[in-house]
């Protein structure tokens, strides 16, 4: 089924591998949930992450936020993140978890000050457990061995070092901000 939550109008889809149709499990948000989502999935995973895998996942969600790419051309597709098979196990478990995690934050009134505003829960719940059953579903045999390479090559190629953090919000950025286009 496809999830169609948070306004009318133009918004973001959000699949396992881009087949998008009635039938699957795609996640159609609008502009405003989107923010929301790619916010707390940021929140829980910067504070979660402690691998590079993890934190590579981490700075592919970064690099989704409409503020750095644009209202509505955030679509994404699970199998496009920067898997990598020796740690494809570790690394789902700590999606799942980033999910569970942001759910528990966005009860929280410091995090609510934080960042500027209280989020709808019901509409972020519903982000949620959409974006956690597609990385549910998303197995090894998915993983596109060369968007691993090519990330690992752009990594290289704009000389980062790590994972910056913003040192207001904690949360690991976007390279596209901090490390030039890819």
């Amino acid at each position: 089924m496809t999830i169609s939550k948070g306004g009318n109008g133009m918004g973001n889809i959000i699949s396992l591998h881009g087949n998008v149709s009635e039938s699957d499990d795609s996640l159609k948000v609008s502009n405003g949930l989107t923010d929301v989502l790619i916010d707390y999935l940021l929140l829980s995973g910067s504070e979660l992450a402690d691998t590079d895998s993890k934190k590579r996942l981490v700075a592919f969600l970064a690099d989704k936020q409409q503020t750095v790419i644009g209202l509505g051309n955030v679509g994404l597709m699970i199998t496009e993140m920067p898997w990598q098979a020796k740690t494809f196990d570790e690394d789902k478990e700590f999606m799942l978890h980033v999910t569970v995690h942001a759910a528990e934050l966005s009860k929280d009134e410091a995090i609510w000050n934080m960042i500027g505003y209280k989020p709808d829960r019901m509409l972020l719940d519903y982000a949620l457990n959409g974006f956690r059953n597609l990385i549910d579903h998303m197995t090894e045999e998915h993983i596109d061995r060369d968007i691993l390479a090519e990330w690992l090559q752009d990594q290289e190629a704009t000389e980062i070092s790590g994972y910056e953090k913003c040192p207001k919000h904690g949360l690991i950025m976007s390279r596209l901000v901090f490390g030039g286009e890819r």
